[in-house]
């Protein structure tokens, strides 16, 4: 304890805490380290000449390391519990966070391999995991520099504003390779020329291996500036996923999804590895 100027120290006869006799001169306990410091006065009387000499005086007070290593045994712990343990807790908290935010800042981010967007999920939780690792296995040939990314936080683009505005910019932005929607919204998005035509990028042959009954035609209509639509060519633009769900799930949905890909993926390429997996073609 640092003493000022001007103070005055009243020091116990005995520690309050072993009952261990003071020695003079000492300001903690032989025994256990505590310290022996009872009150702190000021010396308001004290005169100004006296205050002035004061400054001339050496101070005796030993350091905090100095008192540590005069103390043995339980006292050694005692003292190194009440002045040392919690600092160094606290040091170690704070070091193990920094060290945590550096390492997660510096780590190297996957590149993203494939992009799905899943307007409205028809996965079970674990279903979804296994669906993400399935993806992981199927594309990435190394997954310390290439993961899938599966984007669940849209809902429905045609009732939610944010989601819809959210998917915009994704979808400008050319990151989407993959929707996964139901059958009703399918239609909205061929409106907007945000998907193409399954056979523009589906090889024929795979194609050709998929039943027909999973095939989704749309014609879709494109808003001109006046009000009016202008109709466009029918083609498949969406593959029914439901037996695929079925499996993965346990159980049938009532809801019929599909996937469909867009007019701008930037990973056409792992397009036919993708739909092999769905349709479970060798």
């Amino acid at each position: 304890m640092k003493i000022a100027l001007g103070e005055k120290v009243n020091y116990f006869s005995e520690c309050p805490y072993c009952g261990t006799p003071r020695v003079n001169g000492k300001d903690y306990c032989e025994k256990c380290g505590k310290s022996l410091i009872n009150t702190v006065e000021n010396k308001d009387e004290i005169s100004s000449e006296d205050q002035e000499m004061s400054l001339y005086k050496a101070r005796q007070e030993k350091s905090t390391s100095e008192n540590f290593k005069s103390l043995t045994g339980k006292a050694k712990w005692n003292y190194f519990k009440d002045y040392y343990l919690a600092k160094i807790i606290v040091a170690v908290i704070i070091a193990a966070l920094l060290g945590s935010l550096i390492y997660t800042m510096a780590k190297p981010k996957p590149e993203t391999a494939f992009y799905t967007a899943i307007v409205v999920s028809p996965f079970m939780p674990q279903a979804l995991d296994q669906f993400e690792d399935d993806l992981n296995e199927i594309i990435c040939t190394d997954t310390k520099k290439e993961a899938v990314y599966i984007d669940a936080t849209y809902s429905s683009l045609v009732a939610d504003y944010n989601s819809m505005l959210a998917y915009t910019m994704h979808m400008s932005a050319g990151e989407i390779d993959m929707v996964i929607l139901s059958k009703d919204e399918l239609k909205y998005q061929a409106n907007s020329k945000a998907l193409v035509p399954i056979k523009d990028v589906v090889s024929k042959d795979i194609l050709d291996k998929i039943d027909d009954s999973a095939k989704y035609s749309v014609t879709p209509a494109y808003l001109q500036d006046n009000g009016a639509a202008e109709y466009g060519e029918e083609d498949v633009y969406g593959l029914n996923i439901e037996k695929y769900l079925e499996k993965i799930n346990g159980f049938e949905t009532s809801n019929k999804y599909c996937i469909a890909f867009t007019s701008i993926a930037p990973h056409k390429d792992k397009i036919d590895d993708v739909v092999k997996y769905f349709f479970d073609i060798k």
